[in-house]
């Protein structure tokens, strides 16, 4: 990948603002090309790709880190534009999204931590993005809804989708002199920021937009567009979700309560084995009520004997102390808490029911 990055550099150019100039960004090349490489020969398991795009969340305030690593960039080079309209735009469609849907479209962000980072890191190279200001901002846009539209066209081809933040930037890289044309035209007019500071030197309005961004991600941040508490996280949010009719709702919960009974939750699996059953998928239902029952969570063994006569009702019950530590897990990495009242005040801290009052048998 190192050689193509070079190689890429090297050969592949253009005539860019009067100058012989590489057309693509020499980090992001090799890691477009190799992905489409992956993805036409169906490959990509050999990278543990999905599994390293979504341990990059487990770090705690990881989305400040990256935010915090990017400004030295910003301020040397002036690239903070794009950063920040690539980000509100992802932003602006995720609270589209939600409002229309009732759910995230990346189902635990906004902006999913990978995409977060290449938004800071992987697509603001200066010398591959266009020239002007109006130029980087429509690039910035451009950038944002692509990852989205990227991560709608591979889902719709049953192939993983991390591979959204990377296929972008070589067709950006190919667009920049189109954009930069593009948005000198009067109908783009209204993105024309240049009077802001027009008195300031260069390092200064650098400065003053850095400052700006600042305030965006500090707002953002506070109400959770960004960090470490996204609801989209957690199994209370989705239950409500298809409680309250979504299909997407649904799917998801049944994907997390999957997960979680394969992490040995007997109470998932009887959970799963009872949407299973709600939706007709009678076979799914004895499959995981049987696990649940193995598992030794004993109204899943009734349940099973239900579903098996026929009988109508399943039973419920709120998760056991012992599973808590499974099932409260979000995208964030395990959960270390072992005490019942740390546990519960978790549970209750991420949206579980009857988990706010002192757990049983405490005063």
């Amino acid at each position: 990948m190192i050689l193509l990055g070079y190689l890429g550099k090297d050969l592949i150019r253009w005539t860019k603002d009067g100058r012989s100039a590489h057309i693509f960004n020499p980090s992001s090349f090799p890691l477009g090309v190799c992905s489409l490489v992956l993805l036409v020969t169906g490959m990509t398991e050999i990278t543990w790709g999905q599994e390293i795009a979504q341990s990059q969340y487990a770090p705690p305030y990881i989305y400040a880190v990256i935010f915090l690593a990017s400004i030295p960039g910003q301020l040397l080079f002036g690239v903070a534009i794009m950063t920040v309209w690539a980000v509100l735009s992802a932003y602006t469609f995720g609270l589209g999204y939600f409002w229309l849907t009732g759910t995230y479209f990346f189902h635990d962000a906004y902006i999913p931590i990978a995409v977060f980072l290449g938004m800071h890191l992987l697509f603001t190279d200066p010398s591959t993005s266009p020239s002007t200001g109006r130029g980087r901002i429509v690039f910035g846009i451009l950038y944002g809804f692509a990852t989205i539209a990227f991560a709608v066209l591979l889902r719709a081809m049953e192939v993983p989708a991390f591979y959204d933040k990377l296929l972008p930037v070589p067709i950006l890289n190919l667009l920049v002199q189109v954009i930069d044309r593009g948005a000198a035209s009067r109908w783009l007019q209204f993105l024309d920021f240049s009077w802001i500071g027009k008195r300031l030197t260069p390092i200064k309005r650098r400065y003053g937009l850095v400052g700006m961004w600042v305030v965006i991600f500090v707002v953002l941040s506070g109400s959770n567009g960004v960090g470490d508490n996204h609801p989209g996280q957690y199994l209370p949010f989705w239950q409500q979700a298809c409680d309250d009719g979504s299909d997407r709702g649904c799917e998801y919960l049944a994907f997390m309560q999957d997960t979680y009974c394969a992490s040995d939750s007997g109470w998932a699996c009887n959970e799963l084995g009872i949407l299973f059953a709600s939706q007709d998928r009678l076979s799914d239902a004895q499959v995981s009520l049987e696990n649940g029952c193995d598992l030794g969570f004993d109204l899943a063994c009734e349940n099973l004997t239900r579903l098996r006569t026929g009988a109508s009702g399943f039973s419920r019950a709120s998760p056991p102390l012992e599973e808590l530590p499974i099932v409260l897990r979000g995208s964030k990495g395990p959960v270390t808490e072992r005490e019942p009242q740390a546990l519960y005040a978790l549970a209750c801290e991420r949206g579980w029911p009857d988990t706010c009052e002192a757990p049983p048998g405490d005063s």
